[in-house]
């Protein structure tokens, strides 16, 4: 049984194939995915210079940028605790302010790795497998 193929869809030939057409293309696809991947040449002393100094710099520039993230969070949060001790304690303001809400924008964006135990799985506890303080 032949399909046709949508009116918007790409057809390569709206003839059967032969069986030495079916065997070309056959062997023209297993060319291609046997072929060996081509090799790069070995870049000149000045070429390796320029990528080493290429890759250092976007290490450090990373390294800068996460410092800087990490730095801002940091005060950020010394700042919200510094906040929180300035309240008068036992009073209403106070316990508003370490009420935790659930909604959308108070939790934290979803990009941010949290650290855990191990990666979720489903049923696991960590503390069936003893409290780690062997």
């Amino acid at each position: 049984m032949r399909r046709s193929a949508p009116s918007g869809c790409r057809r390569f030939s709206d003839k059967e194939k032969t069986g030495s057409e079916k065997d070309r293309l056959t062997q023209i696809l297993i060319r291609a995915i046997d072929a060996k991947p081509r090799e790069e040449p070995t870049p000149s002393k000045e070429e390796a210079g320029r990528r080493h100094e290429i890759g250092r710099n976007y290490v450090i520039g990373n390294f800068k940028r996460h410092n800087e993230v990490n730095h801002d969070m940091a005060c950020k949060i010394r700042l919200k605790n510094h906040a929180i001790e300035m309240l008068p304690k036992d009073s209403m303001i106070r316990e508003e302010a370490l009420k935790i809400s659930m909604d959308d924008e108070s939790c934290p964006p979803i990009s941010r790795l949290i650290p855990m135990e191990t990666p979720p799985i489903p049923g696991f506890k960590a503390s069936d497998f003893g409290s780690g303080n062997d």
